[in-house]
């Protein structure tokens, strides 16, 4: 375990210096690869149009104490430059997935998420390589979250705040945990959680395993639940169904499948969300359409939709499976598996 932090103080600190240097071009892509670029339509929520093209990024650091272990959780924030608007900024909570040095990989999402609008909390619950108490980090994203915003955020966010949490992998399953934990004391109800490769990895064997599956029955009903899955996601495997299969009592819940782009211009595997350089993400270290038309779209449109009047389309209707059209007139689709608007 990093007991006094210092790793994670070292890939927080290359977060934010990833997330102060200029965003790539737009047309980085298409120097690469024959897929689909990114939209400039305003409306689309991937889009490369900004609000708020400029933003502010910190850190906060909240200390634990367990037994003889003292140990920090670390929280990257971001929030817009520019006039607050009326009803403040909804938050955008990103629980990354089992990487730990490569934090930096999630940079481009939590830039876009921001100057799209959005307060967004990057919360780093992972002591360490071995460390596979997934309730205790649950409890420790909770407790990061509410005392970030509320001691850093200041008067950027409403009370109670509005808040959408997206996950990655591991930091899914973290959060499908956290959902769970209605009695703990910094518990705030997220509106709508977007799960992106959700795994329920056994990481500690099994004298450490915490059973999202089990814990999701708690969840309360009335949270919107979008499962992502990519096509070639061989680490995943069988889970984001399982965990879509345990939602029966929610509302409003679905399953979506991010397709390939042949030959391997778009490869929807675990790793499709990391898109800053770096040897974690290989060959999807770069901005592609797996981001903008899927990961970017269907969380910001739903963020969009709960708390600014948008249209439910971006992430919860006709505009969910489209992947955008490349070059020379080829159309990417993805694919809704299943999805219920009235429980079970």
């Amino acid at each position: 375990m990093d007991f006094l932090g210092l790793k994670a103080r070292q890939r927080h600190q290359e977060l934010v210096a990833t997330l102060r240097k200029p965003s790539p071009p737009t047309g980085l892509k298409a120097q690469a690869v024959s897929g689909p670029l990114q939209p400039h339509d305003p409306a689309h929520p991937g889009s490369d149009a900004y609000t708020y093209p400029r933003f502010t990024v910190g850190t906060y650091r909240i200390w634990h104490w367990r037994g003889f272990a003292i140990y920090p959780t670390d929280v990257t924030y971001l929030y817009p430059d520019g006039p607050v608007p009326l009803g403040d900024f909804p938050a955008i909570i990103v629980s990354p997935g089992k990487f730990l040095e490569f934090s930096a990989l999630y940079a481009e999402l939590l830039r876009h998420l921001c100057r799209k609008g959005y307060v967004v909390l990057f919360v780093d619950v992972d002591a360490g390589p071995l460390d596979c108490q997934h309730k205790r980090m649950a409890e420790e994203l909770l407790e990061a979250v509410w005392k970030t915003l509320a001691r850093k955020i200041g008067g950027r966010v409403a009370t109670p705040p509005q808040t959408l949490w997206w996950g990655h992998s591991i930091g899914a399953k973290v959060q499908a945990l956290a959902a769970a934990l209605t009695a703990n004391r910094y518990y705030l109800r997220p509106t709508a959680i977007v799960a992106a490769n959700f795994s329920n990895a056994m990481s500690g064997g099994p004298l450490c395993y915490d059973d999202a599956l089990k814990a999701a029955t708690a969840i309360g009903p009335d949270i919107w639940y979008s499962v992502l899955q990519g096509d070639r996601d061989t680490i995943s495997g069988e889970d984001p169904r399982r965990l879509y299969d345990a939602l029966t009592h929610l509302k409003h819940r679905q399953l979506v499948t991010a397709v390939s782009y042949p030959p391997d211009d778009l490869v929807a595997d675990h790793e499709a969300p990391l898109t800053a350089p770096g040897p974690i993400a290989g060959r999807n270290a770069r901005l592609d359409a797996l981001d903008w038309w899927l990961y970017w779209k269907i969380v910001v449109g739903a963020g969009d939709f709960h708390f600014k009047g948008g249209p439910d389309k971006w992430a919860y209707g006709s505009e969910r499976e489209d992947g955008g059209t490349d070059l020379a007139g080829h159309q990417v689709r993805h694919r809704v598996e299943a999805e219920s608007k009235s429980g079970g």
